[in-house]
């Protein structure tokens, strides 16, 4: 499947969201399939903190089950793709 640039956009909102949360992280050592924890070094803190950030960026919620399933910058994106595309309310 290829990226949109809309996905694009996502991935560098991402980047650079994950290098001001993260400590002694560059938006340059981020890569769109770094692991976070095992390539980036995120931590459980530093983990929630990504999550509270990503939140209150997109103004979402993420469940802590789906948060433990996204462990890669790609993932996170795909995630951020589905849900702030969906409608508010849903229609399923």
């Amino acid at each position: 499947m290829p990226s949109t640039a809309e996905e694009r956009q996502l991935l560098e909102e991402l980047r650079d969201l994950l290098a001001a949360t993260v400590e002694d992280l560059s938006v340059e050592e981020i890569d769109p399939d770094s692991s976070l924890q095992d390539d980036l070094g995120v931590d459980s803190l530093a983990r929630l903190e990504l999550v509270a950030a990503i939140e209150d960026r997109w103004q979402i919620e993420v469940p802590p089950e789906q948060a433990d399933r996204l462990t890669t910058v790609r993932q996170i994106a795909a995630h951020l793709a589905e849900t702030v595309a969906a409608p508010a309310g849903g229609t399923a």
